[in-house]
């Protein structure tokens, strides 16, 4: 299958991504009010036209405990394949690429970053079948600890590319699961990443929010962790009944401030939804 018979299956995300500091290629961190002791970090790259990734760092004496990602990008050939934990859990690198993209875009990162314990867990190797929608599990060693998760697609052919559209925490909050989607006849593969803090098992909870599938271009959801419980960490997939509807980018951009967990994505080529999930912790 070539990569421009794929590609038209594949909207990607175009809307005007809005960061706080309003400068490109700098990184600011900020305490969230919503959650005392969590700092939301955003780290944008330089605007290019090419693939590129942005890594932001936690601060000093804090770990990561949660990512997010989105592009800004108005040509639509832009789609995120990675969001990557750093294997110390100090920060997060955020990648896109570019499909013929010819006006410059950013990428930006958010970490979501606290003191504490947390630990990566990743799977031994990826799977590489040759099938147009793939994704990867790994799970904390203690149930219902995991706190955030990440994902990236890898051996993905630049002019035939795959992307991810879901991150995804299961409702016990011990698994974490990346989807990706891509071409069918090519070994592509996507690997998950789970963050897991022990001490917090049992004080977790798993908010979730979606929208109807439809045929809008682009959709947003938001999950909201409950009065008395402060944000963690999250994810977001895109869903629907065919695959046209699962090749789907998604933007994952989560809010400590307010608690929240935002998606956002763009439509395959058949009716479709998105949700999003806000992983919270009690006190």
């Amino acid at each position: 299958m070539s990569g421009t018979t794929w590609w038209k299956r594949v909207a990607v995300i175009g809307f005007a991504l809005g960061v706080a500091s309003g400068v490109v290629g700098t990184a600011h961190a900020r305490a969230a009010g919503h959650s005392v002791g969590v700092r939301l970090v955003e780290a944008v790259s330089p605007a290019t036209t090419s693939g590129k990734s942005v890594t932001a760092w936690c601060p000093s004496g804090t770990k990561l405990y949660s990512a997010g990602g989105a592009v800004r990008d108005a040509s639509g050939q832009v789609a995120i394949d990675a969001v990557r934990p750093l294997p110390d859990l100090s920060g997060v690198v955020v990648s896109a690429r570019s499909f013929g993209a010819t006006s410059p875009w950013v990428v930006l990162a958010r970490a979501v970053c606290a003191r504490g314990n947390p630990v990566l867990v990743r799977p031994d190797g990826f799977g590489a079948a040759q099938v147009a929608v793939k994704e990867d599990s790994v799970s904390c060693a203690v149930p219902g600890s995991l706190t955030g998760l990440g994902g990236e697609v890898v051996g993905s052919d630049p002019a035939d590319p795959a992307a991810l559209y879901g991150l995804v925490p299961d409702a016990g909050l011990t698994t974490a699961t990346a989807k990706a989607a891509g071409p069918a006849d090519a070994p592509w593969a996507v690997e998950a990443w789970a963050i897991c803090d022990p001490a917090k098992a049992g004080l977790l909870v798993r908010e979730v929010a979606k929208v109807d599938m439809s045929g809008s271009f682009e959709q947003t959801v938001t999950a909201t962790c409950a009065d008395g419980y402060q944000y963690t960490g999250g994810g977001a997939s895109a869903y629907g009944n065919g695959t046209d509807s699962l090749t789907v980018a998604v933007a994952w951009l989560p809010d400590p401030d307010s608690g929240t967990m935002t998606a956002i994505g763009t439509k395959g080529a058949s009716p479709w939804g998105i949700e999003a999930y806000a992983i919270c912790s009690k006190g």
